[in-house]
């Protein structure tokens, strides 16, 4: 029983490395993330998140970065850059908002879709 002992106490060992070693591959060899969001300081968490979720929804390709600008309870304003080898390409700036309500889901999904077709760089 003691050598079993042994070879449980050594697979626990190598456990972590092991996991490690996936965690590098699963991002697809390390590339980038299609998506990268990065909010602007001072932003709503909880809504760049939202717009961030909901621009991966829509399955974007190739490499973005979306900044969220500003945001408050009727009204987001985001950029989405293209990120690529020969250095990143900005797009302008856009501003959705409504005016009587506060913002809903649905409104980040239409956002986010109004950014890939206006919004990103070609």
């Amino acid at each position: 029983m003691r050598p079993s002992a042994r070879i449980v106490t050594l697979g626990l060992a190598f456990a972590p490395l092991m996991l490690a070693a996936c965690r590098v591959d699963a991002g697809g060899g390390g590339e980038a993330p299609t998506v990268q969001c990065a909010p602007a300081q001072g932003v709503d968490m909880t809504q760049a998140d939202a717009l961030c979720d909901a621009l991966r929804a829509q399955d974007p390709k190739g490499g973005i970065r979306l900044r969220v600008l500003a945001t408050g309870p009727t009204a987001l304003s985001a950029q989405l850059d293209r990120v690529t080898d020969q250095g990143d390409r900005p797009g302008q700036r856009m501003d959705f908002s409504v005016t009587d309500r506060d913002l809903q889901p649905d409104d980040f999904t239409s956002f986010a879709r109004d950014l890939l077709r206006y919004g990103l760089p070609d």
